[in-house]
């Protein structure tokens, strides 16, 4: 298994400052670029593979602990007790925007069009204030990520349960995030 950290002469640390690993991917990028004398095009593609893997919280704490912690059984999946009422809200969402399509695809007339503004203009407020709501989620996840790395040091396996339990945070919220945007995009405009 490559080490994304080592390819971008990143610390092997569960936290990293965004903007330093994107100057180190582009620095690296200018230097290993296939155009470039001496680069190659399995160098950039290397870089490119270290960098969407670090620059992920979810997917960087998965190959930190895989790195760290090889052969490790993984964390019990589930969600954060902290995400459980978000889950539900998302889900009840997710219905309600079927719902919301159904109508929409069986209103014929524009009249009938018309009555359903007001559903969906509240839907698309519910579907804003909660992707509000998972992007405070993620900072908070984002906080706790700093705490972990400030002891980083002294890791042990209660270390890596927290890493795990929060890198199944991070991929909960990245992937709700990604839905009620398409969903959002789905309602247009």
């Amino acid at each position: 298994m490559p080490d994304h950290f080592a390819i971008l002469a990143q610390p092997r640390r569960p936290w990293l400052d965004d903007a330093a690993l994107k100057e180190a991917f582009h620095r690296a990028t200018a230097q290993q670029h296939p155009d470039v004398a001496g680069g190659s095009s399995d160098g950039a593609a290397a870089l490119n593979g270290a960098y969407a893997v670090l620059r992920d919280p979810a997917t960087r704490l998965r190959h930190l602990l895989d790195l760290e912690w090889p052969g490790a059984a993984p964390v019990a999946a589930g969600i954060a007790p902290e995400l459980a009422d978000l889950f539900g809200r998302i889900a009840g969402l997710r219905q309600a925007g079927t719902a919301l399509a159904k109508k929409e695809a069986a209103a014929q007339s524009p009249l009938a069009r018309a009555l359903l503004a007001g559903d969906h203009a509240a839907h698309r407020g519910n579907l804003e204030s909660t992707l509000a709501a998972l992007a405070a989620a993620e900072a908070a996840a984002q906080d706790d990520l700093r705490a972990i790395d400030t002891g980083w040091e002294g890791r042990d396996d209660a270390t890596r349960a927290q890493l795990g339990a929060l890198q199944q945070r991070f991929a909960y919220l990245a992937k709700w995030q990604a839905q009620l945007r398409e969903d959002l995009f789905r309602l247009g405009s």
